[in-house]
């Protein structure tokens, strides 16, 4: 399996069914709130994985990935923390959303 289908068939689907449940439910506020926290960790989380790889604690299949990289990290992984940030976030508004709607 490679890490590309592993985000679309573990990530993608969770994330689309966050995003039916809270339809109409997001603003531009959360929108923005989302986005920084994704970049806070990509760039957070970038030199790490950059680090582990140059100094052999972590590596990537060749054949699992698609090859283009960023530094020495392929971009599946990088794709991986934006969607991972996305999934969490969205799922955190949506237990928020059903606990307001449990007050009243």
């Amino acid at each position: 399996m490679s890490y590309l289908f592993f985000l679309l068939l573990f990530l993608l689907p969770p994330i689309g069914a966050l995003l039916l449940l809270l339809r109409g439910q997001l603003d531009r506020l959360m929108g923005v709130a989302l986005a920084l926290t994704a970049l806070i960790a990509l760039l957070y989380t970038a030199p790490w994985d950059n680090a582990i790889i140059l100094n052999g604690v972590w590596s990537y299949t060749p054949a699992h990935v698609l090859n283009l990289v960023l530094g020495v990290v392929p971009l599946e992984e990088y794709i991986f923390y934006i969607l991972q940030v996305l999934m969490t976030g969205l799922f955190t508004l949506w237990l928020l959303r059903r606990r307001q709607l449990d007050k009243v």
